[in-house]
């Protein structure tokens, strides 16, 4: 007998059904990823608010030099108070940044006993 040297590939319905089978899985996966990092953004947020808040709590606590304290009013917060907090020590300037709006460098609200970014 001769041996016959027959190759076999995938046929192009084949190839098409994967394609639509990857494109549908990925449909399903990018928009709960994007929301991942959505909401990590926002934790990421919320953390970096109550550590600002604790900066100026303990600022307010240990007034250094005998400076002025820094208003917990609700309303946005002024950046002079970042200054305050950044020269006595507290936090660098990268610790103040709004995380959610990068074009906002240091825009944060007190409400309702809260730090919150100003979106």
């Amino acid at each position: 007998m001769i041996a016959r040297n027959i190759k076999r590939g995938f046929t192009l319905i084949e190839i098409l059904i994967v394609v639509v089978i990857l494109g549908v899985l990925a449909a399903l996966v990018v928009p709960s990823v994007t929301s991942a990092l959505t909401d990590a953004n926002t934790e990421a947020a919320d953390a970096r608010g109550s550590q600002i808040l604790t900066m100026i709590t303990r600022y307010n606590q240990f007034l250094p030099g005998g400076g002025t304290a820094i208003s917990t009013t609700d309303g946005a917060i002024a950046a002079a108070s970042f200054a305050k907090l950044v020269t006595a020590g507290y936090c660098t300037s990268s610790d103040v940044e709004n995380q959610l709006k990068a074009d906002r460098a240091a825009s944060w609200t007190f409400t309702a006993g809260k730090v919150i970014p100003t979106p």
